[in-house]
């Protein structure tokens, strides 16, 4: 099964495809000084629904893009019924090499560092987009302290601790003004929503090519989550202006 189609199966249908909350987004645009004038980009867009909230919210403008096509398309009808079409744009591509607007007073990058590679990779990118006068919003799993044990470690080396993520920000040229970190609940919320929506494909679908490695899928990420990740791991998200 190939990747996109897993997160389709697991993941498309939910409102957030990390553990964050719509607040927290909220508070990200304020503490950004996001207004009506202001323009967005949001690298990895998923489902749209960070863009949506702010526009909502701030009567930004904003450009969303995501890699996967469902993605895109449930991003644009979600936008359309919000009346925010005029507003909002949704396009299927790859973030890192894709031509972007510029001028963005805001890039957004939550759990996207796929996009470059890496999460080094990723807050150097969203710098370059963000420029000299724009800010980004950098999100992703930080480990939650020092002891994790080696052997999940090893499975997980692209995670960084978050003094690595703001170091890293630094050495663009950008300082981090706002820090926001999911809580235990945030995070049973959305390992939850995966499980329940995997677990309803299998249901709907038992003879279906895919249905044995989805299903082994699904115990391998809840063994994961259960005896490690819920300790180890955490999601934050830090918003970097330039110097």
């Amino acid at each position: 099964m190939n990747e996109h189609t897993l997160i389709h199966i697991t993941q498309g249908s939910l409102r957030h495809m990390n553990p964050v909350t719509d607040n927290a987004i909220l508070e990200a645009g304020r503490a950004a000084g996001i207004g009506k004038e202001s323009l967005i980009i949001d690298a990895g867009a998923g489902n749209g629904t960070a863009l949506i909230l702010l526009a909502e919210a701030y009567g930004c403008a904003g450009y969303g893009i995501d890699i996967r096509e469902d993605a895109c398309r449930t991003a644009t009808a979600a936008a359309a019924d919000a009346n925010l079409s005029d507003r909002l744009e949704f396009a299927c591509g790859d973030a890192a090499t894709a031509l972007l607007p510029e001028g963005a007073d805001l890039v957004i990058a939550l759990g996207s560092v796929d996009c470059w590679g890496g999460p080094d990779e990723a807050i150097r990118g969203c710098a370059e987009l963000a420029g000299e006068n724009g800010s980004f919003l950098f999100g992703d799993r930080v480990w939650e302290g020092s002891r994790t044990p080696p052997e999940f470690a090893r499975e997980w080396p692209e995670v960084r601790t978050l003094y690595e993520l703001i170091s890293a920000g630094r050495e663009a040229g950008f300082v981090p003004t706002w820090l926001w970190h999911a809580t235990p609940a945030d995070w049973d919320g959305y390992e939850s929503g995966i499980w329940t929506h995997t677990a309803a494909w299998l249901r709907e679908h038992p003879d279906a090519p895919e249905s044995a490695e989805l299903s082994g899928y699904l115990e391998a990420i809840q063994d994961e989550y259960i005896l490690f990740g819920r300790e180890a791991v955490g999601w934050t998200m830090i918003l970097f202006r330039p110097i």
